[in-house]
């Protein structure tokens, strides 16, 4: 009987840690202002809806009925659905105070709620603000190493130059943003604990490009958890008063030229009023490793560079050759003293590639080491470091 109480009750603990799951991932992007909102993003394994955040400026530790604020998170049907059977839920926040620290918890009542998590707004105005950059990442030993030591810098958020989880666009792949997002939430943490909102463009291993023109298809994981960011794949985001990020797709769903050079020339009009202009996409329009001809970079050169002299575009991170990179400062395709500077080139975790023993006439430094870029913006200068997985910063330069 004691033997057969006892198997009762572990049947019933088994039973109750099965029921009790969290939601299996959750990271943060913004659809909005920054100083103002956040988007809390839950990919679950199962649900009985309705799923619901709490939150509050206070820890409320996981009572729910303490918090002050409750939202239900919309349901948005992806093709990972397909795939693995992952429902994704969107809860947009909107109407927070900027500079504030929220803490909240998500899910629903039959499958658990996640423990008690933090996000803090951006401050908003011309107040400073710090973030790193990287692409390029995977999910093995050298990205998680490198995400343990950009989170410890206390980013107010991450820029993230594409080929994260290195899928390919397929379909099946779900394996690897499954390692790619706990990696993420694990490593890519503050030092008070936030988590770190994203805002990612598109790299080439986001997509299938042997599938068929249909974007979805094309790029089933990439689209199903980072495609609200805009009303594109291409979109800009505007944060405090001083700076303003137009995150671009190197003809991976859309073509460097076309709509979306039509769309850049409008907002690069609409923000010209903005000092800190940054570009972010994949393929380097002043590569440290690739071929400078090559046809994506050439064209993109040829498209998008008039319109960085004309705007003043201040940074270009570009990504996707493995290395690390800083340019001089270019204009009108050549050396000048002052001029969008280049830097890259992906490298966030993926193994780097060589670089070649003499340096390009448009590089001021180029190395073959995996790296983030850490960048702090005031109204009247950038800072950027280049720090490896050793923790050293082995470059900086400082931009009025």
């Amino acid at each position: 009987m004691i033997r057969l109480r006892t198997l009762t009750a572990t049947l019933a603990l088994l039973l109750a840690l099965a029921t009790n799951a969290e939601p299996r991932h959750l990271y943060l992007t913004w659809s909005g202002a920054p100083e103002s909102t956040i988007d809390i993003n839950l990919v679950m394994d199962r649900v009985s809806e309705p799923v619901y955040v709490y939150y509050d400026t206070e820890p409320r530790h996981e009572d729910r009925s303490a918090y002050r604020s409750v939202v239900e998170a919309t349901y948005i049907q992806t093709q990972m659905e397909l795939a693995d059977g992952w429902r994704l839920y969107v809860a947009p926040l909107a109407g927070l105070a900027p500079g504030a620290t929220y803490s909240f918890i998500a899910g629903e009542e039959t499958n658990g709620f996640s423990r008690e998590l933090k996000f803090r707004t951006l401050p908003g105005g011309a107040a400073p603000l710090r973030f790193v950059n990287g692409g390029d990442m995977g999910a093995d030993g050298r990205a998680r190493t490198i995400q343990r030591i950009a989170g410890s810098k206390d980013p107010d958020f991450a820029v993230l130059g594409g080929d994260l989880a290195y899928a390919n666009g397929m379909l099946g792949a779900g394996g690897l943003w499954d390692a790619w997002l706990k990696n993420w939430s694990d490593y890519m943490r503050r030092t008070d604990g936030c988590l770190v909102p994203i805002l990612t463009a598109i790299g080439n291993h986001e997509v299938n490009k042997f599938a068929s023109v249909d974007p979805l298809v094309r790029s089933p994981w990439y689209l199903s958890l980072f495609g609200r960011q805009g009303e594109q794949v291409y979109f800009s985001r505007q944060v405090g008063d001083n700076m303003v990020f137009f995150m671009l797709d190197t003809d991976h769903l859309n073509a460097v030229d076309g709509p979306q050079l039509e769309w850049l020339k409008a907002e690069l009009e609409k923000y010209k009023h903005v000092p800190h202009k940054f570009a972010v996409y994949h393929v380097p329009l002043y590569p440290a490793f690739g071929k400078f001809e090559g046809a994506v970079a050439a064209r993109a050169r040829e498209v998008w560079g008039p319109l960085f002299d004309q705007y003043g575009v201040r940074v270009a991170f570009e990504h996707h050759d493995h290395v690390a990179k800083r340019s001089k400062p270019i204009k009108n395709g050549q050396v000048a003293e002052s001029g969008t500077v280049y830097v890259g080139d992906g490298a966030m975790g993926r193994e780097s590639r060589d670089v070649g023993r003499e340096l390009r006439w448009y590089n001021a430094m180029e190395e073959s080491t995996v790296h983030f870029w850490l960048v702090d913006v005031t109204p009247d200068r950038v800072d950027l470091q280049a720090i490896d997985r050793s923790d050293t910063v082995f470059d900086a330069v400082s931009l009025p």
